[in-house]
């Protein structure tokens, strides 16, 4: 007999979490495109969730050389985010790669976490999608739950059943791939029937549609996108900063003290193709809470970072990186703001 009542429990926070968010994940770079900025927002047709997908760089120095999806599901009536989830990816030749996963959401008023490491990367999506296409991606999860940990065996069974025209309050998007996914959990103590769903991605902009396995269609109401030049490089970028150091007097925002640090930082860098920032510490705050680049009058990046003013003066590092088609290197550069 099946164990209907922990099932019920667990099947829309686990099983529906992971389908739901491994699919918007597996997508190839012209249905999906993998650029650190994009953004999707998606709401429910007849529900009170809204998903939104972002594209980020991953904190961990073990982790920059991937890209972050994270996904935020949130309740639109008391404004809660209900779970968020995170997946390390790569991209290469010929597909989308899957490095590891981490999943949070709460069941039974607990933290729970789900998490799937690949040792080898898993080539989740292929570059190319063509009707008919279909591939298979087992998988071993853990699930902590209550405190325990639990494994389970995954199945992935992917297939691109059509191409279709989607309407959405944000227009109508041409010539979509919808993608059916079938998942397949396998448990000594759970008996569990496969469930679909299907996404629908727009060429070069990514997912406009989503039909969960209970029915739910979640549709695009907005979405920014970044487009990143194809440049090929000869060799890997190589930093020459005039120091590694600096001191600098800041200005009051608020409760803020930001300084500039350096101006036209692609002076400093050869065959940089992507400059950003890859982690900071001390008492300088996170990119986009006033440390970041800011494109200046020559429509180059100027380097500004900043603190807390009840912190000053401000002391700490921030880790920049640069990278092209070839490689990605670091450099780490001391800073002090003082008050004026």
């Amino acid at each position: 007999m099946k164990n209907t009542i922990f099932w019920n429990s667990l099947k829309a926070l686990l099983v529906l979490c992971f389908i739901c968010n491994f699919m918007h994940t597996a997508i190839a770079q012209n249905y999906y495109p993998a650029v650190i900025g994009n953004e999707w927002v998606l709401d429910g047709t007849n529900n009170v969730r809204r998903i939104t997908y972002s594209l980020e760089q991953p904190e961990g120095m073990a982790d920059q050389n991937l890209i972050l999806l994270k996904t935020e599901t949130k309740n639109t009536n008391n404004d809660k985010i209900v779970d968020t989830d995170k997946y390390f990816l790569s991209v290469d030749e010929e597909a989308l790669k899957l490095h590891k996963t981490e999943l949070e959401f709460e069941i039974f008023n607990q933290e729970t976490t789900v998490s799937a490491n690949f040792p080898t990367p898993v080539s989740f999506f292929p570059i190319v999608l063509e009707q008919g296409d279909e591939w298979q991606i087992p998988s071993e999860i853990t699930v902590n739950l209550l405190g325990t940990d639990i494994t389970l065996e995954s199945s992935s069974d992917f297939e691109v059943v059509d191409f279709e025209d989607v309407v959405t309050p944000s227009g109508t998007f041409r010539n979509c791939a919808k993608v059916k996914l079938t998942i397949s959990i396998m448990s000594a103590f759970l008996d569990v029937d496969p469930t679909t769903s299907y996404q629908w991605l727009a060429p070069d902009i990514g997912p406009v549609k989503y039909e969960g396995s209970d029915g739910k269609i979640f549709e695009i109401i907005s979405f920014k996108k970044f487009d990143k030049p194809v440049v090929m490089a000869k060799n890997r970028p190589v930093w020459q900063l005039p120091s590694l150091a600096f001191q600098v007097t800041g200005s009051r925002l608020g409760g803020i003290l930001n300084a500039k640090i350096l101006e036209n930082v692609e002076n400093y860098v050869s065959e940089g193709h992507n400059l950003g920032i890859a982690s900071v510490t001390g008492d300088i705050v996170k990119p986009g809470d006033g440390t970041g680049f800011a494109t200046n009058l020559e429509k180059k990046q100027d380097l500004w970072v900043a603190g807390k003013y009840e912190n000053a003066p401000i002391t700490g590092t921030v880790t920049l990186f640069a990278e092209n088609n070839i490689d990605r290197t670091l450099v780490t550069i001391t800073v002090t703001i003082n008050v004026r």
